[in-house]
Formats: C-alpha cells, structure tokens, sequence
C-alpha cells in the first residue's frame, strides 16, 4: 500500500472531521495533503452518489421509526412535572395500612345498593386524606414565591387516567362529603375526563392530591408532585400478607402507601403526622363514615 504523507495539522483536522484522508488529494510536495487541501475538502460540493452513500451507511446504524407529534396534554405534563422534580425539594414518606375492615365494609355497602352506585376503594383514600387535611391544617398549604397560602377549604386532586394521558382533576369539601357523594363526584370527573370535557374550573389550586396504581398491581411508587400541590400520596396494590402482631403471625391485607412532600412547605414530622392520620382513618372506616 503506498504511503500516505500529510502534515500534522492536517492529519489532526482530518480526525477531527472524521474525514477518510485516502478520499483527499495532496497538493503540497510528494503530494502531502496539507490543512488547505483538508479545507478544500470539506468545503467542496457534495456529489449525489456520496449523498446517498452516507444515507445509506447512516441508515444501517439506525433502528426504523417513525416521528410521533406530542399532544397537547403530554407537553402541559411534561412542563409542569419538569418543573416540579428540578425545583420543589422532594421528600418521601412511607407506611402500610391494614384494609380488612375497609374491605368489608365496602363489600357490605355494595352489596346493598345498585351496580351503578357501588363505591371504589379510591373513593375511601379521598375521603381518609380529606379527613386528614382537615385534622391538619398546616398540611393545606402551598408554596409561593414570596409567601404561602392557607387553605381554608379541603380540596383534593385526584389523578385520572386516560388514553390522551393523565388529568387531575380537583374536589372540592372533600372532608364535609359523605362517601357514596365522593364516589358519584369521582364517576363524573372520570366520564369528562375520558370524553374531553373537564373545563378549567375542574382544575383548582390545592395543597394535596392521589395518585393510585394499585389497580395494575404496582406494588409501591413514588409520585411527582403535581404543582402547586404541597403534597402527593401514591397508593399502590392491596396484597395478602402474613404480618407478626402480639407474638404470633396473622394474614391480613395490606396496601403501600409513599407520601411525596414539598420541604418548603411541610417538614418531616409534620408530614409523617398526616400520613399517620390518613392510615388511621383507613384502619378505621366506621371513623370514617361518620366524618
């Protein structure tokens, strides 16, 4: 193979350009290809046969595709939820509730009305954080720029779902509403939600919201804070576990649940005091109904 002559400068432009030097010609002496003729080079027009080489060579080291538009509801979520993780300073706070008696009080209650007016499980976590948000104030607040806001109604964001993407939604007086008015409020929030129809005034400023996956069997998760929300319970699967209680072993059902808190605006006690509150409505649900 004949020898190649170029001239460092050249030679480091090349590598640089990521340029093959045997497709450069050399005009110094001895035809060494010198930085001109790398310059040259590259500045020269680009043949069709070279186009379609590159074009061909790109494509092999590509995976087929196709570019998807960004709806309008995914880009709203990215925006906000972008926002949130890089400026609001996370915490997280972690429990397990019992819901034996929840669950069968919730089978009996079912068991007594119509097909259309039979409570989910969800609708009991809005009511246990509502009673919560209620038992502590401090909790109902949001972080502004120069100063917070004190709730003086409890509301509640509820996520919901949809094929467009996620929606959350807020309830108003959660703490005052009895359980089957929550789950009628909860089943028209998810009709709109589904149908494009929740308008502005379904969206309001509030200091907490719930987020459950436990229908698709997600064991535990941590949510993003939803802004401008202070806080964020994520509820995950409801599982039969064997638990130690007063020496001996006992099942029961059992749910994980992963508060998500602003230290901005909550600290660690106060956080963890209305996680426990929300456990304990949870673990009492005749508590409950009667809030």
């Amino acid at each position: 193979m004949d020898r190649i002559f170029i001239t460092p400068l050249a030679k480091k432009l090349a590598s640089l350009k990521s340029l093959d030097i045997n497709s450069v010609n050399g005009t110094g002496p001895r035809g060494r290809i010198t930085k001109s003729d790398i310059e040259a080079h590259i500045a020269r027009p680009i043949s069709t046969s070279e186009t379609n080489q590159k074009n061909n060579s790109d494509s092999f080291f590509e995976i087929e595709h196709e570019v998807v538009d960004i709806p309008k509801i995914r880009k709203i979520i990215a925006e906000k939820l972008t926002v949130s993780k890089s400026s609001i300073p996370h915490f997280y706070l972690r429990r397990k509730a019992k819901l034996d008696q929840l669950i069968e009080f919730r089978t009996e209650a079912n068991g007594a009305i119509k097909k259309e007016e039979k409570i989910s499980i969800n609708d009991f976590f809005i009511k246990a954080c509502g009673c919560a948000l209620g038992d502590y104030p401090d909790c109902n607040m949001i972080w502004q720029d120069q100063h917070m806001l004190k709730f003086k109604e409890v509301a509640i964001g509820v996520a919901i779902s949809t094929e467009l993407g996620l929606y959350t939604p807020t309830m108003r007086r959660v703490n005052k509403k009895s359980i089957s008015q929550i789950s009628s409020e909860m089943k028209v929030l998810i009709e709109k939600a589904k149908n494009k129809q929740l308008r502005n005034n379904d969206f309001l400023d509030c200091a907490h919201s719930i987020s459950n996956l436990g229908m698709f069997s997600i064991d535990n998760f941590d949510a993003i804070i939803n802004p401008p929300n202070s806080s964020i319970l994520a509820v995950g699967a409801i599982k039969e576990e064997v638990i130690s209680e007063n020496d001996s072993l006992s099942s029961c059902k059992r749910v994980s649940l992963t508060l998500s808190v602003d230290h901005r605006t909550i600290d660690g006690e106060l956080g963890a005091k209305f996680l426990d509150r929300i456990v304990f409505y949870l673990q009492n649900p005749a508590v409950l109904m009667i809030r």
